[in-house]
C-alpha cells in the first residue's frame, strides 16, 4: 500500500469559529491506483491534497506514506520525500522565474543527485522519458523558453512534466486539467492514466467529468468528508 490515512482532519479558525476544511476522511492507495476526487470549490479538496503530500501537516489523525507515518518526521525529511517519492502538481504552477522552463522541469532531479542544473537545452536532452512526456503533452517547442513567456495553460503541463521527472510512487495532482482545452486535457489524462499502469498511484482532485472515464476509485468530497463511490450525504455528485 502506498498511502493509508486514518481519521484525517485540519483544523482552521475563522471569524472566531473553528471549522475542519478536512473532517475525519478515510483513504488509501495502492500502487498503480487512479484515484480521483470530485468536490465543489471549498470542499477541502485542495487541503486533502495539500496533507497528503506532506506540504501541511494535519490537526488529527495519521497519513502513512510506503510505511512512513509522516508525523515522525522532520519538515526536513518530508521535503526529500516529496521531492523525491511524491508528484506533487498544484493547482497553480509555481516557476522559478531565473531558469528557463526546461531548468525548473529538471530542477527536482538535480536536487535529488546533488548536482548543478547540467541539462541547457531541450536538443541536449538525453532521457528518452521525459521527452516522450513533453512530446505527449505538446510543449517540447516550448521548455527552452522562460516562464514568463508562456500561458498559464503551458505552465500547466510543464508542471505536471516535472512532478514526474523523480518517477515518484504517487502522483498527487490539484485539478491538473484546469486552463486546458479538451484535447490538451485528455493528453494530460491520457499520461497520467499510463503511468498509473506502470505501477503509479495516482490521485487526483478534479472538476472534469472526464475523470470518470480514468478512476478505478472514485470519490466525492463535501464540506471537507470525503465520501467512496460518488456517494455523499448530499445526493451524490
Amino acid at each position: 500500500m502506498i498511502l493509508n490515512v486514518s481519521d484525517l482532519s485540519k483544523t482552521y479558525r475563522r471569524r472566531g469559529r473553528e471549522f475542519n476544511a478536512v473532517d475525519h476522511v478515510e483513504f488509501f492507495a495502492w500502487s498503480g491506483d487512479f484515484s480521483v476526487i470530485f468536490g465543489e470549490s471549498g470542499s477541502g479538496k485542495s487541503t486533502l491534497l495539500s496533507l497528503l503530500s506532506g506540504i501541511h501537516r494535519p490537526t488529527q489523525g495519521s497519513i502513512v506514506f510506503n510505511g512512513i507515518d509522516f508525523s515522525t518526521l522532520t519538515d526536513a525529511e518530508l521535503s526529500t520525500i516529496r521531492n523525491e517519492n511524491i508528484g506533487y502538481i498544484p493547482q497553480d504552477a509555481i516557476f522559478l522565474p531565473q531558469y528557463t522552463v526546461l531548468e525548473n522541469i529538471l530542477l527536482p532531479l538535480a536536487i535529488r543527485d546533488g548536482k548543478k542544473l547540467e541539462v541547457k537545452n531541450v536538443s541536449d536532452l538525453s532521457d528518452v522519458e521525459i521527452l516522450s512526456k513533453l512530446e505527449m503533452l505538446g510543449i517540447t517547442h516550448l521548455v527552452n523558453e522562460m516562464p514568463s513567456e508562456l500561458s498559464g495553460g503551458e505552465l500547466k503541463r510543464a508542471s505536471i512534466v516535472r512532478a514526474l521527472v523523480n518517477k515518484p510512487d504517487v502522483v498527487i495532482a490539484d485539478e491538473p486539467t484546469s486552463n486546458l482545452d479538451e484535447a490538451n486535457g485528455k493528453n494530460v489524462f491520457d499520461l497520467l492514466d499510463k503511468i498509473s499502469h506502470s505501477g503509479t498511484s495516482v490521485v487526483v482532485a478534479t472538476h472534469d467529468a472526464r475523470g470518470f472515464k480514468y478512476g478505478n476509485r472514485l470519490y466525492t468530497m463535501h464540506k471537507g468528508k470525503l465520501f467512496p463511490n460518488g456517494e455523499s450525504d448530499h445526493g451524490g455528485l
